[in-house]
């Protein structure tokens, strides 16, 4: 993953623009290299795909950290549902409108993440075009493997491009670089990126059999089940069956759950990702592969400089915490008692995020990602080191997705019709893990509580929300929706975001902006 640092090298030249003009880039210093010559600077170019999901650069956001893949999306799928929210601390512009539901089409977060998508998705379309330029320095086998990962990267985008935003530009392979490409509205942008997806995995390499860091089968499987999981939202048509098939295949070859809940959000979580629960993650490593995204936010972000010193010290966070990011009530109530995955420190604070001006009192503070390594989890000085941060950066990966959420998938297919899911035994495995009864029966709330309390703070929940008929609307609330305290309801428009206005003249606008 070290050659994640060859993407500075030729990726700006060979890949720097979307089809909506306002990502053009050359590279200013002449000594830029504009061809690969070498075998690893094209393992670099394919590792700049995965680093894009971390990495600044490219576009134009108020700080570094703004601008990464997951930070912008995660603030998106977290801060405007019912899990996490903003306190006025930060005054980072954007939040407070996601906080509420009440964004526009200027607002920082919605644009970075729209840009992102599409620059993904540019930057994947252009390695697979120049894949054979790449002679005799890559085999016939690698060149396959490239091409069939960077089309799995490209579905990421536009599955995102889909969830949030509903329609946009369809780049590919044969998109000329700076031209106007087609729009396409949220059905044919399902249905290409689904046929595209589904043509690629065969040429994915398995878990077993695939390198640290980068997508397998298994993980192309699973993205396939989201798509699926959601089509009856993106496209009018339900695909449950199709959802259950795509998560059956993610179980073929025989990956497990994780033993211990709290370990695949740790610093040494590592041992989990790939061949393991965690079928893809955002690699981060201190000092290599930094980044303020990623699991940096997740927990510089969320730790609070009024928690005891010692606790902090215990959590592995040896600088003074940014006290941003609080976790709303109404995912603490969602836990039953005795669950091991509520993950939050409570001592001094209220469950009560009413006043976002009292971040010293107010909301409890999320404590599921953290700095320690698994061996030294509790901060027990005979146990191990502890991986403490440079600076703040943090060494956990970021989980794009998991096991237990297919689980959560397939108990969620049975519910809605599909038979031979053995729907209540994978729900009862990711029950038994948090240490909680078996159940005899369960409906599709259950599940859908079942997925807040497995999969809090991993980047689902509005999606889940909208899926249910849950997140516009009266007929569920939580605070601060609608932007005030006690919860409003929200237009329907809102279960999509807006086009940002930077994109309007090329794409559209979505109805009611």
């Amino acid at each position: 993953m070290k050659l994640y640092k060859y993407a500075a090298i030729a990726c700006v030249a060979l890949a720097g623009a979307s089809c909506a003009d306002d990502l053009d880039v050359m590279p200013d210093d002449p000594q830029t290299k504009l061809e690969l010559t070498t075998t690893d600077e094209w393992y670099g170019y394919l590792g700049s795909l995965y680093g894009a999901f971390l990495y600044e650069g490219n576009i134009s956001t108020s700080n570094g950290g703004a601008g990464t893949y997951i930070r912008c999306h995660w603030n998106l799928q977290e801060i405007t549902a019912d899990e996490a929210i903003i306190v006025n601390k930060w005054e980072d512009p954007g939040y407070r409108a996601l906080n509420g539901n009440i964004w526009q089409d200027n607002n920082e977060w919605i644009y970075a993440s729209y840009a992102r998508e599409a620059d993904v998705a540019k930057k994947a379309s252009v390695l697979i075009s120049k894949l054979p330029e790449a002679g005799d320095l890559l085999t016939d086998a690698e060149k396959t493997a490239f091409a069939a990962e960077a089309r799995v990267l490209r579905a990421y985008a536009y599955y995102c491009m889909i969830d949030l935003f509903g329609h946009g530009p369809w780049i590919d392979e044969n998109s000329p670089t700076g031209a106007i490409c087609p729009t396409y509205d949220r059905k044919q942008l399902f249905d290409a990126t689904v046929a595209d997806l589904a043509a690629a995995i065969p040429s994915v390499p398995v878990a077993a059999q695939q390198t640290y860091g980068r997508v397998s089968r298994e993980a192309a499987y699973m993205l396939l089940a989201k798509l699926y999981l959601n089509a009856e939202v993106y496209t009018g048509t339900a695909m449950y069956a199709e959802c259950a098939e795509a998560c059956k295949q993610v179980l073929a070859t025989g990956i497990q759950l994780a033993p211990e809940y709290k370990y695949l959000f740790c610093g040494s979580n590592d041992r989990y990702v790939g061949n393991g629960e965690i079928l893809w993650a955002a690699p981060q490593q201190v000092g290599s592969m930094e980044s303020w995204g990623g699991t940096t936010y997740m927990t510089a972000g969320a730790f609070c400089d009024a928690m005891p010193s010692d606790v902090l010290a215990q959590l592995g966070c040896d600088f003074d915490p940014w006290s941003g990011l609080k976790v709303r009530p109404e995912l603490v109530n969602a836990f039953e008692p005795g669950d091991k995955r509520a993950m939050f420190y409570s001592t001094g604070f209220d469950n009560s995020v009413a006043d976002l001006d009292d971040y010293t009192t107010q909301g409890y503070v999320c404590i599921k990602y953290r700095y320690t390594s698994e061996d030294n989890y509790d901060n027990d000085p005979d146990a191990g080191p502890v991986v403490m941060s440079t600076g703040g950066m943090c060494d956990a990966d970021y989980p794009v997705f998991r096991l237990a959420d297919t689980y959560l998938m397939l108990a969620e297919c049975e519910k809605r019709g599909v038979s031979g899911c053995d729907g209540l035994k994978y729900l009862n495995l990711v029950r038994d893990r948090a240490g909680l009864p078996e159940v005899n029966s369960y409906s599709l709330t259950d599940v859908l509580n079942e997925r807040q309390c497995e999969l809090y703070w991993e980047g689902f929940r509005r999606s889940d929300l909208i899926r249910f008929g849950l997140y516009t609307g009266s007929s569920y609330v939580w605070s601060w929706k609608g932007g005030v305290p006690e919860g409003a309801p929200i237009a329907e428009h809102r279960d999509l975001f807006a086009i940002p206005y930077q994109y309007v003249a090329t794409v559209g606008q979505n109805p009611g902006y």
